[in-house]
């Protein structure tokens, strides 16, 4: 369950839990749930399911992720307080100028580091 859903109150998920005395045969009808588990003879074993082709499931379930996750991310995108125009003018311009600044002092730092090298070597 994702964490965006809403939990069902509590009596809702009972509803859906089903009893396993409450079981009925083919031709009998239960009037307590005492009646309603049928003898031992009646029982049959539960038969084994062939799997299904893996890729028929793998792509269903792989479409049910991706959709969920997607739907998940439109929620998020919903919540996030967007900067103005100005805002992200002035930061994006910060960056370029802390960038131009970096690549400066860096540059001066090798041409430097490779004058010494020069100079320890003639």
């Amino acid at each position: 369950m994702s964490r965006l859903q809403k939990k069902k109150p509590a009596g809702e998920k009972k509803k859906k839990q089903a009893d396993p005395e409450k079981k009925v045969t083919a031709g009998q009808t239960a009037s307590s749930p005492r009646q309603a588990a049928a003898p031992a003879s009646l029982k049959t074993k539960p038969e084994k399911k062939s799997p299904a082709p893996a890729t028929t499931e793998t792509r269903a379930g792989f479409f049910h992720d991706a959709l969920e996750f997607l739907r998940e991310v439109k929620v998020e995108l919903k919540k996030v307080t967007w900067p103005t125009r100005k805002q992200t003018t002035g930061t994006t311009i910060v960056v370029i100028i802390f960038v131009f600044v970096v690549a400066v002092f860096l540059g001066l730092f090798d041409y430097s580091l490779s004058k010494l090298v020069q100079v320890v070597l003639t």
